[in-house]
């Protein structure tokens, strides 16, 4: 199990909580408990952002609506993107860009400090967890369990 699905078996140890079987609630019971300190460690890992990269975050927020489209109440357009983010409408791009340039350009330092831990903790993420779960037997899960069951618990099975 990598460290980034000690989340995921998190989450779904809490979906299943109410699944009755002494051994197997014991198991998801001791792995919660486990895994709420191990969620908390990895929570203390991630870096403070550095100092200056709210000031970048307000200097871009002004940037973009200074140059987003605006409406009949001069307020910034906003799009809805497909991923369920959104963005400001820019009008006129070729400016923006060469403002937007110019502010990188600024907090340079401040933007590779924050890809650096980014990427330091994305890597942190995928490494193998030394998590040593309680596991349960085939013979202690419910009769009626799915294959969607299995694949939130796989590694819980002995």
């Amino acid at each position: 199990m990598k460290n980034r699905e000690i989340f995921e078996l998190r989450t779904a140890l809490e979906e299943l909580s109410e699944i009755r079987g002494k051994s197997f609630a014991y198991a998801v019971f001791k792995n919660k408990e486990m895994l709420d300190k191990e969620v908390e460690i990895i929570n203390q890992l991630k870096k403070d952002p550095h100092p200056d990269y709210i000031n970048y975050e307000n200097e871009r927020q002004l940037l973009c609506i200074q140059f987003a489209d605006k409406d009949e109440d001069n307020n910034p357009v906003l799009m809805y993107n497909p991923n369920g983010t959104q963005s400001y409408k820019i009008d006129e791009m070729e400016k923006f860009n060469e403002e937007y340039t110019n502010l990188s350009g600024k907090y340079e330092s401040v933007l590779k400090d924050m890809e650096d831990s980014k990427k330091d903790f994305d890597e942190f993420l995928d490494k193998d967890s030394e998590v040593e779960l309680k596991k349960v037997g085939i013979n202690d899960l419910p009769d009626d369990i799915t294959a969607s069951f299995f694949d939130k618990i796989k590694y819980m099975i002995d």
